[in-house]
């Protein structure tokens, strides 16, 4: 499928970052739209790409233009994830509206769907939060919902407006490390499973849709690829299947 590579300076985060958009598979019709936080990892790591052309290719998701969003750098990535509004901000008035400027096709999209792995799903949920009415479906592979004491939770519990959101939540069973020393200022105390399973009810004691899964596996880049293709088919309409011509 086509694919550009822009530049973005947010006035929000006050950084540039690299940002890649790829599809749709039909530029003339209206498209739905996936926002890929770790744009880096989801491309390089987890070959979201490959697994884009595929579903398109077979009809498993509809017509979808995927974005995918640079972190800009490893220690911006610190600072931004762990439920930074700044980055909530440019998510939502600046990322948003630059690419309906950019693909006006997307501004009848039925879903927006936006995904994060670990720290970047942690501020995916975080981003819906800040604006109810943005996003359709977010997609928390193995998300950090331990990050301060499992805060993003009780923020969700406390929450006055929810978001129109639906989560799709998934972990792998061998994610069960605590006491995890990321940086000298940094200790997880709780486990990313545990973690996950306390967003998990924070979610459904408001009332919010959840699909909740665990893989076999750990916190890995190769785990986050065999699952994504069927959070992608959960969160994007499937489109009709391909027909062939009857036998003559």
């Amino acid at each position: 499928m086509p694919e550009t590579t822009h530049r973005f300076k947010s006035a929000h985060t006050a950084n540039e970052r690299t940002i890649w958009f790829h599809g749709p598979a039909d530029p003339a019709k209206p498209c739905n739209l996936a926002i890929f936080l770790d744009g880096e990892f989801y491309r390089d790591r987890v070959e979201a790409i490959a697994t884009l052309d595929h579903l398109s290719e077979t009809t498993a998701i509809s017509n979808t233009l995927s974005v995918f969003v640079s972190h800009e750098s490893l220690d911006a990535r610190w600072r931004e994830c762990p439920c930074y509004p700044p980055f909530a901000d440019f998510v939502n008035l600046e990322l948003l509206p630059w690419i309906e400027s950019l693909r006006p096709q997307t501004k009848h999209r039925t879903t927006c769907a936006l995904l994060g792995l670990s720290y970047t799903g942690l501020a995916g949920a975080f981003v819906a939060l800040r604006a109810p009415d943005n996003f359709t479906h977010v997609i928390a592979q193995s998300g950090s919902f331990w990050s301060d004491d499992c805060a993003l939770a009780k923020n969700y519990r406390a929450a006055a407006i929810l978001p129109h959101t639906a989560f799709y939540l998934e972990v792998g069973t061998r994610e069960t490390n605590t006491n995890v020393q990321h940086k000298p200022d940094l200790l997880q105390t709780r486990s990313q499973i545990e973690g996950v399973k306390v967003f998990r009810d924070a979610l459904q004691s408001r009332g919010l849709g959840v699909t909740y899964t665990e893989f076999d596996g750990a916190h890995e880049f190769g785990a986050w690829k065999k699952s994504l293709p069927a959070a992608l088919k959960w969160a994007l309409p499937t489109a009709s299947p391909k027909t062939t011509d009857a036998p003559r």
